[in-house]
């Protein structure tokens, strides 16, 4: 559509508008299961669902990290392409394992509350597989758009 098509010109700014969205998001996901005082109740309720300690470490770091590196524009792609991966695996787990292997309610409520005391506010709560699959949508734009014209990729000519 021609009326539009002068926003072809802001592709490094839809860059990192996402950039900036999904290493937020992905930095609040990953900080309370590196740090927080609920990290070795999701830790091992994990572990029930068949998923070793040592991944859910390399998750929580993945998050961490990874949502760092976007926000800075480090290895975007490469960010990218992990991410896409885990909310692939994330939602597949969902589908398959937590929508049908509920925790006890008093188990999730102390989960989340901790979280939120932990992350002052910026958790709402548990989620399912709807945030995963925008997060791997917004992974895939970020794989194809790269890290933009504001990024440390474009400094370092990535």
């Amino acid at each position: 559509m021609a009326l539009l098509d002068f926003l072809t010109a802001y592709t490094d700014v839809a860059s990192l508008a996402v950039r900036i969205a999904v290493g937020v998001l992905m930095m609040i996901h990953g900080l309370p299961k590196l740090a927080g005082p609920a990290r070795s109740q999701m830790r091992g309720m994990m572990q029930q669902l068949g998923i070793p300690g040592g991944l859910f470490d390399l998750v929580a770091i993945l998050e961490f990290l990874g949502g760092l590196f976007l926000l800075l524009g480090l290895l975007t792609r490469i960010v990218s392409i992990l991410f896409i991966l885990e909310m692939i695996g994330t939602t597949l787990l969902y589908l398959t394992k937590l929508g049908k292997k509920v925790p006890p309610p008093e188990m999730l409520t102390q989960m989340v509350q901790a979280s939120r005391n932990f992350m002052r506010g910026y958790m709402a709560g548990v989620s399912g597989w709807e945030l995963d699959t925008v997060i791997l949508a917004a992974a895939i734009a970020t794989l194809i758009l790269g890290g933009g014209a504001f990024s440390i990729d474009a400094l370092i000519g990535l």
